[in-house]
């Protein structure tokens, strides 16, 4: 089976109307079902799903797709990772995995037995903090403030001593070895023992909402241990392809829709935000940020905050990171702490109010670094703000935009007192541009235009809903210029002649994103009561009649130019041509 076959046998598998139901409640009526839209939070049914066509549809937002585009919106994950979700659960394998890797059901069948020992571990750490021996545990929660409720949220838990979950896991079928791989125990000569042992437990979830590894935090100040472990690297766990509390957005996401996402460093940050009603924060573990990461979280939300600490060491991460998201299509913006706080210390000295004010008075990426620029420099000194204004210059001539270039020549010359001219002279901008376009960064993807002819509109819509009244023995195919007019005109043909209806799910899926959109806007075509044959018939005269015009205008500007005859005849052959159409002949008549 090859990936096309593969993905069509998969869509048939893939029952549309149980997949939706999962995440709202739907309400046959007629062959149409209805609900509330998953996507954008309606209180009034807006949103349709086609058992016959495989496909959904919202009136409202005006999302739409196959099982596969509602897997990947619905969870947050690209096209392939929808792909394996559908996969899994229809029992079949994808063929490009089985065919790159020999070893793929081997290794798929390792990485569900990792997940479910990470679970089970990640249960009894959890039950772990109601013993007695947890009671340092169970104090730094309560001093740091964090309620019964987070600790349900965020899983938290408490890992005994060095043997104790090692026997545990033991005793629920795992092998030592398996321990190790998934990150839990290491090895001190013929001993196993557990890495965390001794620290609250931070669960690390992917996207997928699995468990694949956890952060320690030590509870005692002996200097032997480090403040926090990391989890290592693992066969399901790679800190630079996950986020801590990922799993928590997407549910936030589902559950009331993402205005914004906060980027923070660290877990108790973003247990911090979350209780102050924040719950859009996220960590990315005190690493850097990656590409991978920011391509996890795009699938997401658009608008990103970074809320990193306000030393030395957190505005160097936010830098690092801010062009990361930015060339990753994100609208980037900074939250300013006060020097030597974290967002956890603003919660709980300034409260919820104060950050939500530091959030609306973010800055941009382009200010941000200008700022962090000026505080390398002593501005009191001439020689010291030359050199800022020379390497902010050098910051706002590698703007694309000659809008933001102006509008920041117009900030530094407000910070250092130069003209205008001079900050132009020393960007290579003699004068200010004339032509203005928007940000680059945040110009939105174009929306792929409708069929405009309402001809083509009527008839293509009428072939896409199986309309009964459609005439195939009228010959539509040299009429239309539109590649995907003609896919759709030949799907119909193709079921008139086979006396077989078939889905438009895997249509669908081969269409261009385009495509998609105009496949959706012709299933959202308005019929009207008495809607039938006779308009149909109409509908292809019109679209023969107006190419055959658009024929006959061409080849009379070439008369005009060359006095052909040969053209002159072809023009009058065309007429009546025409002629004979607008009568409701045909050709052969």
């Amino acid at each position: 089976m090859d990936y096309g076959e593969f993905i069509t046998e998969l869509l048939k598998r893939s029952d549309i109307v149980r997949l939706v139901s999962r995440y709202t409640h739907l309400t046959r009526k007629g062959g149409t079902y209805w609900g509330c839209c998953p996507f954008h939070h309606e209180k009034t049914p807006s949103f349709t799903v086609s058992e016959d066509k495989g496909l959904y549809h919202c009136f409202g937002c005006k999302a739409g797709g196959n099982a596969i585009s509602f897997i990947s919106e619905i969870e947050s994950v690209d096209r392939a990772e929808a792909v394996r979700i559908l996969a899994k659960e229809a029992g079949m394998e994808v063929p490009q995995y089985k065919t790159a890797d020999r070893n793929y059901a081997e290794q798929a069948k390792k990485r569900e037995r990792l997940y479910g020992l990470m679970r089970a571990a990640a249960r009894h750490y959890h039950e772990n903090l109601r013993l007695p021996q947890a009671k340092p545990a169970r104090d730094y929660l309560e001093k740091r403030e964090v309620g019964d409720n987070l600790v349900k949220r965020f899983g938290l838990g408490y890992s005994v001593d060095g043997k104790e979950m090692i026997a545990y896991l033991e005793k629920a079928g795992y092998a030592k070895q398996e321990m190790k791989e998934a990150g839990i125990a290491a090895q001190r000569a013929d001993e196993y023992y557990d890495v965390f042992y001794g620290r609250l437990i931070f669960p690390i979830l992917n996207n997928l909402g699995e468990v694949v590894s956890f952060g320690g935090r030590v509870l005692n100040q002996s200097p032997d241990f480090a403040k926090y472990r990391n989890g290592s690297q693992t066969f399901i766990f790679d800190k630079s392809r996950n986020i801590y509390a990922v799993n928590l957005l997407k549910k936030r996401k589902q559950a009331e829709g993402l205005p914004y996402i906060i980027m923070t460093e660290g877990y108790m940050d973003v247990i911090s935000l979350h209780k102050a009603g924040f719950t859009m924060a996220v960590a990315s573990m005190g690493t850097s940020l990656t590409q991978t990461q920011a391509k996890l979280l795009k699938n997401y939300c658009d608008r990103i905050y970074i809320s990193y600490d306000g030393d030395g060491a957190g505005q160097k991460a936010t830098l690092r990171g801010l062009d990361i998201l930015a060339d990753a299509g994100f609208n980037v913006k900074v939250i300013e702490l006060p020097d030597g706080l974290d967002p956890d210390d603003v919660i709980k000295q300034k409260g919820a109010d104060f950050y939500r004010s530091l959030i609306e008075n973010a800055v941009t990426l382009t200010l941000f670094k200008i700022k962090t620029l000026q505080k390398k420099y002593d501005m009191s000194r001439s020689d010291e703000k030359a050199k800022f204004a020379v390497e902010a210059s050098r910051l706002i001539k590698a703007l694309k935009n000659p809008v933001e270039q102006e509008e920041y020549l117009g900030l530094l010359h407000d910070m250092t007192g130069y003209t205008m001219a001079a900050l132009y002279k020393q960007t290579d901008l003699s004068e200010p541009p004339a032509k203005v376009e928007p940000p680059a960064r945040e110009q939105t993807a174009a929306v792929a235009p409708a069929i405009a002819d309402t001809a083509l509109r009527f008839v293509l819509a009428s072939v896409l809903a199986d309309k009964p009244y459609c005439d195939f023995t009228l010959d539509l195919y040299p009429y239309l210029e539109l590649p995907l007019a003609r896919r759709i005109y030949e799907r119909g043909l193709k079921q008139f002649k086979e006396g077989v209806k078939s889905g438009l799910d895997a249509f669908f899926e081969c269409a261009t994103k385009e495509e998609q959109a105009q496949l959706l806007d012709l299933l959202d075509f308005p019929f009207l009561e008495g809607d039938g044959k006779e308009k149909y018939a109409e509908c292809v005269r019109s679209l023969a009649v107006g190419q055959l015009t658009a024929q006959k205008s061409a080849l009379a500007k070439q008369y005009d130019a060359t006095k052909d005859i040969a053209l002159l005849r072809q023009i009058q052959e065309l007429d009546k041509k025409i002629g004979r159409i607008r009568q409701g002949a045909t050709d052969d008549d």
